[in-house]
């Protein structure tokens, strides 16, 4: 049985996409710098009307496939305007709200065509890299590691991003390490499907201090695995037992941690009389570590 992240960071991405310091007009610009508050750092700028009014009449459209052409026709009428990426994220953002990571994964890299720092496209492509990658595919090797140079990239530009003009800095800087445990998510998944163990965990809980309770039940779950691969036992229970607290009553990921912990709790030393009781082997023992 398989079982992926539940896209956590999907409000996240969303914010940035939408309310990432929008491009200004010249006009704007001018009337910002005379006296209202700008951000700390200024985003893209159109160079001249007609463009700014192409750009705002292309980010109108609210259907991602729509706005995807939208986008890619600007791109095509204005080749060095700076504004490009800002469509190519909404529509992403888009097409993320509407569970299409296929189509999302393609905005994403479309947006780093033109923008290759930006972080939450990073995370963005990143994560369906990951999260969609299996055993059996042919291009895994491949994707698994565009995945991990996109997260790695993640964590270096997530410094860069400019601060909208309605967050505090002390909710952007909440965004920003929640986009980092994002990335150190990617990492950890990548090592977990790698069988690397080790590095999985290591990865998955600075994903969880970055996180500061919002992290996804998965990723309590695949800590308790690991730990069970690892023969720490105790800790795989901890773990199997947050992953219950987190998730919700009758979803999947709440059955197979119940699961993971009834398992565990029959191998630890203190119940030898639960050793021969036929439990079966670990979630994914059989088929890598893909089955979450």
């Amino acid at each position: 049985m398989k079982i992926a992240m539940t896209f956590r960071t999907l409000a996240l991405l969303l914010w940035a996409s939408v309310t990432l310091a929008l491009p200004l007009s010249a006009a704007q610009s001018a009337t910002q710098s005379a006296g209202q508050q700008a951000p700390a750092k200024k985003g893209p700028q159109a160079k001249s009307k007609a463009e700014f009014d192409a750009y705002q009449s292309a980010a109108a459209q609210t259907d991602p496939a729509k706005l995807e052409a939208a986008a890619t026709d600007f791109a095509q009428k204005y080749p060095a305007s700076q504004l490009r990426p800002f469509l190519f994220q909404r529509a992403m953002g888009l097409y993320q709200q509407a569970n299409h990571p296929g189509e999302a994964l393609e905005m994403a890299r479309a947006v780093l065509k033109y923008d290759p720092g930006n972080a939450v496209a990073l995370v963005a492509a990143a994560q369906v890299l990951a999260e969609r990658t299996h055993d059996n595919d042919l291009d895994r090797n491949a994707r698994l590691e565009e995945a991990g140079t996109d997260a790695r990239s993640a964590l270096q530009h997530a410094g860069e991003m400019a601060r909208p003009a309605n967050l505090t800095a002390e909710q952007f800087a909440d965004a920003i390490a929640q986009l980092r445990g994002a990335a150190h998510e990617v990492i950890a998944t990548i090592a977990y499907k790698k069988l690397d163990y080790v590095n999985a965990i290591k990865e998955y809980n600075a994903a969880a201090v970055e996180e500061k309770g919002h992290t996804d039940p998965v990723v309590w779950l695949r800590l308790a695995v690991a730990h069970d691969k690892s023969g720490e036992y105790e800790l795989g229970i901890a773990y199997a037992e947050k992953a219950i607290a987190a998730s919700e009553a009758g979803s999947q990921v709440r059955e197979l941690a119940e699961k993971e912990k009834a398992r565990l709790e029959a191998l630890t030393p203190d119940k030898p009389a639960q050793k021969q009781s036929g439990i079966s082997p670990a979630p994914g023992s059989g088929d890598g570590a893909d089955a979450y």
